[in-house]
């Protein structure tokens, strides 16, 4: 006697979602190739605490590799189904004070998605995955599962210099060794927290700077710094600062350093 059944179809289920440092574009497996810079991903949770994704089936998932492009965002997910039905995924987004979800992509057969988030307004996001396992299933059967994502932020604008001025430091009768000049300077940013900032004296070397608390982890930061032996003439003094989205914002100020007095 032989008996023929239908197993019971049940929802796929996403077990994690694990979104990229900015400027990260996760990509199938090519040779980098020219200035492209390797990034290592950030892997989602499995389906286990070890965060291993154990199968028996023999589907392969070819997985991506992760190269840096400015103005690029990245998310990768994991995702199982227990009647081993094939899933296809949509992404969506939505602003943090937003209650619609907005289409990103869909109809992926991979479980992570790249895109130019310069496209973005600047501001805090949320992604949503939602897999079907529709390409197993006819349209009355197909199931869906969904899951958000963690908070993220989208910062396509540079810090703002404001502030940038400087003036003669302990100046004396005998300059023979040159003036010195003290600077000081804001950056700011509306979005993201100041990564760092240096200075240039007449198109030389960037300097790296400290700022003034110590630490840069502020959306606003304050700089001092003095430049030395500053020979009579006209000087450009640039600075320059990046947000932790390697956006940039620059500012100059020129000095006219009176000739010397012996």
């Amino acid at each position: 006697m032989s008996a023929a059944y239908l197993p019971k179809n049940v929802a796929p289920v996403i077990d994690g979602i694990a979104l990229q440092e900015p400027g990260t574009r996760a990509q199938t497996q090519v040779v980098i190739t020219g200035q492209a810079t390797s990034v290592s991903l950030k892997q989602p949770a499995g389906p286990n605490p070890s965060g291993t994704v154990i199968t028996t089936t023999t589907k392969f998932d070819q997985q991506p590799q992760g190269i840096y492009q400015k103005g690029y965002a990245a998310v990768l997910w994991t995702a199982h189904d227990d009647n081993d039905d094939d899933l296809r995924y949509a992404v969506y987004f939505r602003g943090e004070n937003q209650h619609d979800w907005l289409l990103l992509k869909d109809n992926l057969d991979q479980k992570y998605y790249s895109w130019d988030a310069t496209a973005m307004p600047d501001g805090a996001y949320y992604l949503k995955i939602v897999a079907s396992d529709s390409p197993s299933n006819p349209p009355n059967a197909t199931l869906k599962t969904e899951r958000e994502s963690e908070r993220f932020e989208i910062d396509n604008t540079p810090p703002a210099i404001q502030r940038l001025e400087g003036s003669a430091a302990g100046m004396n009768a005998d300059r023979s060794m040159g003036v010195a000049y003290d600077f000081q300077f804001t950056a700011t940013d509306a979005t993201s927290g100041i990564e760092k900032a240096q200075y240039s004296v007449d198109g030389g070397d960037w300097i790296l700077l400290a700022p003034a608390q110590g630490i840069s982890d502020s959306k606003a930061e304050s700089y001092t710094f003095t430049v030395r032996s500053l020979a009579p003439g006209e000087h450009t003094i640039a600075v320059r600062a990046y947000d932790r989205f390697d956006n940039v914002g620059a500012g100059k100020t020129t000095i006219n350093v009176e000739g010397l007095k012996r």
